[in-house]
């Protein structure tokens, strides 16, 4: 591979010195801390270092690209925290589909770039078999014999009485259309990033294949010109792993005349967005519908208005079966840690939080979900009781679901509903 990729882990440091694969430039610290004002909680300046917080994914730094994975277990391992990753994008449709249909350990093997990389060059590699979208064009050209509809005043003014020219206008059905040229662009950008020798080798066949298709510099804003059609259903996928490539590589984006070149995701919503949608496929065969951030209640009413509702609620999951609620829960992407009874012990202020739900819905069962890692190996299953809505007694269970699986199964606690 050509190009340089410098890789952190979520709450993990950077020292600032030469560029090395585990050091920053103090230029490309800048360039964070810049990224960092428009996207707060991604990382923080130290003596010499840089500190990542709450994010991951992959930034753009002028010539190298950081990625920064996500640290859920007991040990750093980069092949392992991008499976993670990529498990839980997948899961929260956050990226196209795989080709392969899932994270396998060949994608975990390569940088995140590289596995965008790759899946891009999969589905270039199904519209090439299947044949990539041809459009009419129309041009305009000086010819030898007619074709399409001559152009008196292009004749008469360029040509005069030559009848061995005709000026012509015409309709050609090419496969330099703006699709492929968005596509083209994409393949032109990615080929310093592939991991993989196997790769190179179909970049080559795939450069063959879009020969004819104009290379544009302008890519970004053609690809926010297209409009879909049923003609082009079948390129939905390439097309979105395009987006992904261009943003972050595009020449438009680094002259700054576009969005930051950055693919970085908040983990506390990419987890919630992950349970969420877990949880929804499992209840839908139910009949029961999972909605995500909930704001219909509110805590408090002032003081004789009770029409004017204040501190308004917002948990991440809620759970009913018709008009019942059946359960709350709120998603923490934190490490929770065990007592010496092996019970799960929650962060007091997740518990507040809770509380304040237990107040307000009308439900029995309130659950605080975690990120299970080996530290929690043997934990038993904890459970708490609360004051809940009109006096009654609810139940707050811990629930920690493992990151690293397929399902997201509990491997600590268990869903009551």
């Amino acid at each position: 591979m050509n190009a340089s990729v410098v890789t952190a882990f979520e709450h993990g440091t950077l020292r600032v010195g030469e560029p090395t694969e585990a050091s920053l430039t103090s230029a490309e610290a800048d360039r964070l801390f810049a990224i960092s004002a428009s996207k707060p909680g991604f990382c923080s300046p130290g003596h010499r270092s840089v500190r990542f917080a709450q994010h991951a994914g992959l930034l753009n730094m002028g010539g190298r690209v950081l990625e920064v994975l996500p640290k859920a277990g007991e040990h750093v391992d980069a092949a392992r925290s991008r499976g993670t990753f990529l498990r839980l994008l997948h899961l929260a449709d956050g990226l196209p589909p795989f080709s392969q249909g899932g994270v396998g350990h060949s994608l975990k093997r390569q940088t995140l770039l590289g596995v965008f990389v790759s899946a891009f060059v999969d589905a270039l590699m199904q519209l090439v078999r299947a044949g990539l979208l041809r459009r009419y064009r129309s041009d305009v050209d000086d010819l030898r014999v007619l074709r399409g509809r001559l152009l008196i005043t292009r004749q008469v003014a360029r040509q005069g009485m030559r009848p061995d020219v005709l000026a012509c206008r015409y309709d050609e059905l090419t496969v330099d259309n703006a699709w492929n040229q968005v596509l083209r662009a994409a393949l032109h950008l990615s080929r310093p990033w592939l991991d993989d020798i196997a790769d190179q080798r179909r970049w080559l066949e795939l450069g063959a294949a879009f020969d004819e298709v104009t290379l544009r510099r302008d890519s970004v804003d053609v690809l926010q010109s297209l409009v879909p059609d049923r003609q082009v259903k079948h390129y939905a996928a390439a097309m979105r792993w395009a987006a992904l490539i261009l943003k972050l590589l595009s020449p438009n984006v680094r002259a700054g005349n576009s969005d930051a070149p950055e693919l970085l995701f908040d983990m506390n919503r990419l987890f919630e967005a992950t349970v969420a949608r877990q949880l929804t496929r499992e209840c839908a065969s139910r009949g029961r519908k999972v909605c995500a951030q909930d704001t219909g209640l509110h805590l408090a009413h002032l003081d004789g208005a009770e029409e004017v509702p204040i501190f308004r609620l917002r948990p991440d999951l809620v759970v009913r079966d018709g008009a019942q609620v059946l359960a709350v829960a709120d998603t923490k992407w934190t490490r929770i840690q065990i007592d010496a009874r092996g019970r799960l012990i929650p962060d007091e202020s997740h518990v507040y939080q809770m509380n304040a739900y237990a107040s307000v819905y009308p439900c029995s069962d309130f659950y605080l979900v975690y990120p299970w890692h080996e530290g929690l190996a043997g934990a038993s299953n904890t459970s708490f009781v609360m004051r809940g809505f009109r006096n009654t007694q609810t139940r707050l269970h811990v629930v920690c679901v493992d990151v690293g699986e397929d399902g997201l199964p509990a491997r600590s606690g268990c869903w009551r509903f």
